[in-house]
């Protein structure tokens, strides 16, 4: 797994849930760098609309173990 992969979340744990993210989500790897068995990802969240009337989507990034996360074939 690097940088800029696109991942899936393929297992459920209380630590994920607490940020909102749970299995079959779908996300990209900010930091490549594994830190004591993690990496950051970001997870796609909601289109909203913002104030200006662009469409926006929420992320929500949280630190996944990495034998949580399947690589999404290109």
């Amino acid at each position: 797994m690097k940088e800029s992969d696109r991942v899936r979340l393929i297992k459920d744990r209380a630590e994920y849930a607490v940020a909102g993210v749970h299995k079959g989500d779908v996300g990209t790897i900010m930091m490549g760098d594994v830190r004591n068995g993690y990496v950051l990802v970001f997870f796609d969240g909601n289109y909203y609309i913002n104030e200006y009337g662009y469409r926006l989507m929420s992320e929500i990034d949280v630190g996944v173990r990495v034998e949580d996360l399947e690589v999404i074939p290109d």
